[in-house]
């Protein structure tokens, strides 16, 4: 994943999701205000997938590229496979959180190689 000015990084396990979301929150209401709620949603969802799906916490990155903003969550699932994006079962009441990341983002992108998985939540700046 394309790295810019690096704004920050967070270590976070389960008691500090609420710490993640106001992070991101303040990141994005000053670079995205329009779309601030969007990017708490789905990096709140990829960590806590990295969360129940990794090894139990994560480290989220904040980028700023040329034209995004990037928060990559890593984790250490332990086994290399790769997530997916599921289709949206209205009957089943878990497996949506990737689903939701991507429709809240610009892009959505994963990298899963043994011992890390990455994924990325892109939101282009406003012009």
């Amino acid at each position: 994943m394309a790295r810019g000015r690096e704004l920050g990084r967070v270590e976070f396990g389960p008691d500090d999701l609420r710490r993640v979301r106001e992070i991101v929150r303040a990141i994005a209401r000053e670079r995205i205000p329009d779309r601030a709620d969007n990017a708490v949603l789905a990096v709140h969802e990829v960590a806590v997938n990295s969360i129940v799906h990794g090894g139990g916490h994560g480290v989220l990155l904040i980028d700023e590229t040329a034209d995004s903003l990037v928060f990559t969550v890593e984790d250490d699932d332990g086994t290399g496979s790769v997530p997916e994006v599921l289709p949206l079962d209205e009957q089943s009441t878990s497996g949506r959180g990737l689903w939701i990341a991507q429709r809240l983002s610009d892009r959505l992108t994963i990298e899963a190689r043994p011992m890390r998985t990455r994924i990325g939540v892109h939101l282009r700046l406003a012009s």
